[in-house]
């Protein structure tokens, strides 16, 4: 009974020794920077066929056919200040024997219906701005193909990569 006690006791202490000790910590939300894209997942589609090539003259533009109205839609979310930036890399198109069948440059795209510009193979900034965007803000970027003659009917798709930078 006396062994009972004293292990009894001694757990006791052991315990109240624990239950007084305490111990804070300093609890931080952290919400990391974001600069997030989004775009369908598409390829920009042209379709060259009798009714509508050969056109009369060269060079000729055909608009993009997809996404739905050539529009590729591109929504951004940044959530901090500072200058940041969407690119736009449009890669030359190559047929199934990987010939280079048009360069980069004659594929043309413009932003909110702004000028046209031209591809080049390399990203290029299409958009900058500053600070927190409050929400979802959405971009139409549209698409079209010059030809110059030397150029086969038939259908061609190009593959865009859409990305996002934040200047430090």
């Amino acid at each position: 009974m006396k062994t009972l006690m004293r292990t009894t006791a001694w757990l006791a202490l052991l315990f109240a020794g624990l239950a007084g000790a305490q111990a804070s910590w300093y609890v931080q939300t952290i919400i990391p920077e974001v600069v997030s894209v989004r775009t369908p997942t598409t390829t920009i589609g042209f379709a060259l066929d009798l009714t509508n090539y050969p056109p009369p003259s060269f060079p000729a533009r055909y608009p993009a056919t997809v996404p739905e109205g050539g529009v590729l839609p591109v929504q951004v979310f940044v959530n901090e200040p500072g200058v940041w930036s969407l690119l736009l890399e449009i890669p030359d198109l190559f047929d199934e024997n990987g010939q280079r069948l048009i360069p980069a440059r004659q594929i043309l795209y413009r932003v909110n219906d702004g000028p046209w510009i031209r591809g080049s193979g390399a990203p290029q900034e299409f958009y900058t701005d500053v600070g927190a965007t409050n929400g979802w803000r959405e971009l139409r970027i549209e698409f079209a193909l010059e030809l110059l003659g030397n150029e086969p009917p038939g259908e061609y798709a190009v593959n865009v990569v859409v990305s996002a930078i934040r200047e430090p």
